[in-house]
């Protein structure tokens, strides 16, 4: 097979999907249309949302907690209690009981334990960042 034999036969093939593109383009689905008569039926919340942990009234001042995360209250629900403990720390919100790798509401004893073996083991970098997380477990907890 020589050099030209391979030219005809790319360009028949380019000619082929030229031909193809062209014939498919007019005989697709129409676009959708949009219909502003049409009645809106999401007005209706399925539920209330729960207020969002990273709010600006968890938000505050570098390491410090802002024990005011509420849930939106509705009647006959009992209200539910967060476990976790969120402060903020060079501008990243972290939660204090999984940077000391303990499960959310330990007791303070637990939480104590955890927070020595840590200082034990970082570095000096992170001893403050592990302080700002104990502090904020032990505000909540007080």
């Amino acid at each position: 097979m020589n050099s030209q034999v391979i030219l005809l036969l790319n360009i028949a093939g380019a000619a082929g999907f030229i031909l193809w593109y062209a014939m498919s383009r007019g005989h697709g689905k129409r676009p959708t249309q949009l219909d502003m008569k049409a009645p809106d039926h999401s007005s209706k919340p399925a539920s209330l949302p729960v207020k969002n942990l990273l709010s600006p009234s968890v938000m505050g001042k570098q390491g410090s907690y802002n024990p005011t995360m509420t849930k939106r209250v509705r009647p006959g629900i009992p209200q539910e209690k967060y476990l976790n403990v969120m402060f903020m720390y060079n501008s990243h919100s972290w939660d204090a009981y999984e940077v000391l790798g303990v499960p959310a509401g330990s007791s303070i004893t637990q939480v104590t334990e955890a927070y020595q073996a840590c200082l034990k083991k970082c570095d000096k970098e992170s001893i403050e960042f592990l302080e700002a997380a104990f502090q904020a477990i032990l505000k909540k907890v007080s």
